[in-house]
């Protein structure tokens, strides 16, 4: 059997229906295979980098190893950014790489390159993947097959790499004589199962001790698959649940223990309800600073900690944030036994505390009565908040990076059934559109909603084309300041309205993006006020195709609240008044600034 068959026979077998690529001349024997194996295709992307980023959303929709190929040279540096963001996010991912005949390859001789477009791509990207390997002989070609699989899917799942020479992909081998992997060569991070038992026997003794309990919902529930057993768990604890970014869609916004997203643009009721706690279960979250806050030591730091990590280096971290019991597990195996021991625990519900954080978030809305009534431009806020109203309830929302990202995981009400993610640890412009189309291939082409700013757009404008040719049903709504709004906020407050390289008359400019989706023979249309946004989003989603909907908002759109540079999370800007903050205190505030 030829090589490149046994590949992509073994890629089907193991539930992988698409592959993203663009061919080049060391990926063609590859391609060639991919198309003529039953069980699986390729799908063609316009660069690489999209494909590695469709490749990524494919997972997180599939539950499954999403997969990208590319060739040589500049096709495998392209994947990079792809792969860096499904690395940070934990997201299981083969890459695939067409290389040189390894006759032609420099191997350990100290020259450059030898072979046309040759590149050390194993040694670029042993940083940001769990497993990079060059098949050098075609014998191996299962064993490391195997073996990334597995890796890529077991412990803290992520991406790995495998890089095909040209010679190895056409040889010929005999199946039955190929080499097996054995898993237990990989020895897993993790805690063994009866301290893990007696860690969470610890926490469930701790949280019947408490008064001011608080859950924090991180990614790793949903890539995990947790949803309905986090949601058992939280009806059991009774307690009042924030979440991460990566968390948001974990629970939904109107669960009556829900009171919001945490962090640095977290909401208002949120950071109370963690800053005034006395005790914190954080469920699959790295807790990094864009939770904590710049000086993690001012982070709930009146509660006890329990940390449920699968990665100890992530628990242990060593930058102030240091937890009183650490669990380092697999949610998967945590949360059904923190349901078993929660049954018979009895702890004690304390209706004044979730009372009060209930009454933070009635209290502290994302998005202002007042914002509806602004005549002259569309507010972000507003428009997200429409947006998320008139969606189905299994509707799957990609968002951006920046701006855009920080008003969709404000504003956005994720409804239960819903999907609502981005790239968060990489968190790269112009990733939500390849992954819109990496998530409406993976389910067999079903509407993806697509929020993205201007400046991302331009960055992957190009699949437009791979839009236009499957005729995908996405709706892409460009939250368009003509600007790099969250920068450009940055400069307001560091650099006294600077604003270098951020809007058109210092750098930055915009096309005019209704003319070149029409060039891509696409149908758009353009939002110009608060009053046309509600029209506008439900022509969008009626529409049967793939539709751009360009949404005009000021270029000095601001995000509310933020935390301002050495300010505990507690006390987001703008500022509330000093009275106001102090009646929302129940620890002793920090400073007075």
């Amino acid at each position: 059997m030829k090589v490149s068959d046994y590949l992509a026979s073994f890629l089907a077998k193991n539930g992988i229906r698409h592959v993203f690529q663009i061919i080049g001349g060391a990926s063609v024997h590859m391609v060639q295979s991919l198309g003529t194996t039953k069980g699986i295709d390729y799908r063609c992307v316009q660069h690489e980098q999209a494909g590695a980023m469709a490749a990524e959303a494919y997972a997180r929709i599939t539950k499954n190893i999403g997969a990208a190929m590319a060739t040589s040279g500049p096709g495998m540096t392209n994947l990079i950014t792809g792969i860096a963001c499904a690395y940070f996010d934990s997201i299981p991912m083969i890459c695939i790489t067409g290389q040189v005949n390894t006759s032609e390859s420099r191997q350990s001789r100290k020259v450059r390159q030898i072979g046309f477009q040759e590149t050390d791509i194993v040694e670029m990207v042993k940083p940001i993947t769990k497993f990079a390997v060059q098949v050098t002989n075609p014998e191996d070609i299962r064993y490391y097959l195997e073996k990334v699989i597995y890796i890529a899917k077991s412990g803290r799942p992520g991406p790995v790499l495998l890089d095909m020479p040209m010679n190895v992909q056409r040889a010929e081998i005999i199946v039955s004589k190929l080499r097996k992997f054995n898993p237990s060569e990989i020895i897993l991070d993790i805690d063994n199962t009866r301290l893990i038992n007696q860690n969470i026997s610890k926490a469930i003794q701790l949280l019947k001790s408490v008064q001011r309990a608080v859950v924090i919902a991180g990614g790793a529930i949903r890539y995990a698959d947790q949803i309905k057993e986090f949601e058992i768990l939280v009806n059991l604890l009774g307690i009042p649940v924030v979440s991460t970014w990566s968390g948001i869609d974990v629970l939904h916004h109107n669960h009556p223990f829900y009171i919001g997203q945490i962090g640095v643009y977290g909401s208002r009721a949120a950071n109370f309800t963690v800053q005034n706690s006395d005790c914190i279960l954080s469920l699959g979250s790295r807790l990094d600073t864009r939770i904590t806050g710049g000086k993690p030591a001012t982070f709930a730091r009146a509660a006890q900690k329990i940390v449920v990590d699968i990665d100890r280096a992530e628990i242990f971290k060593g930058r102030g944030l240091t937890p009183d019991i650490a669990i380092c597990a697999d949610i998967r195996d945590v949360i059904p036994k923190f349901i078993s021991e929660t049954k018979n625990a009895k702890i004690p519900k304390n209706d004044s505390w979730l009372k009060q954080t209930i009454a933070w978030k009635e209290k502290y809305p994302a998005v202002l009565s007042e914002w509806y009534k602004k005549r002259d431009y569309v507010d972000p806020y507003v428009f997200i908040e429409t947006l998320s109203k008139h969606l189905k309830n299994d509707a799957v929302v990609i968002a951006d990076c920046g701006g855009n990202l920080t008003w969709t995981i404000q504003a956005f009400h994720v409804r239960k059934g819903q999907r609502l993610f981005s790239a968060m640890g990489n968190s790269p412009m112009a990733y939500s559109f390849p992954a819109s189309i990496g998530a409406s291939i993976a389910l067999g082409g079903k509407e993806i909603i697509c929020i993205i700013g201007d400046g991302g757009f331009q960055m992957n404008i190009q699949e437009l084309q791979t839009l236009k040719y499957y005729n995908l049903p996405i709706k892409i709504f460009i939250l368009n300041s003509k600007s790099y709004a969250i920068i450009k906020q940055f400069q307001e407050e560091y650099f006294n309205s600077n604003f270098l390289a951020t809007e058109p008359q210092t750098g930055y400019s915009v096309p005019d993006f209704i003319k070149i989706v029409k060039a891509y023979g696409l149908k758009s249309s353009q939002i110009k006020t608060n009053k046309q946004i509600e029209s506008k989003i439900k022509q969008a989603l009626e529409f049967k195709g793939p539709f751009i909907c360009d949404v005009l908002i000021p270029s000095n759109a601001k995000l509310l609240p933020k935390v301002s540079f050495g300010n505990p999370i507690e006390d987001l800007s703008p500022l509330l008044p000093r009275e106001e903050f102090y009646k929302n205190m129940i620890i002793a505030p920090l400073k007075q600034p």
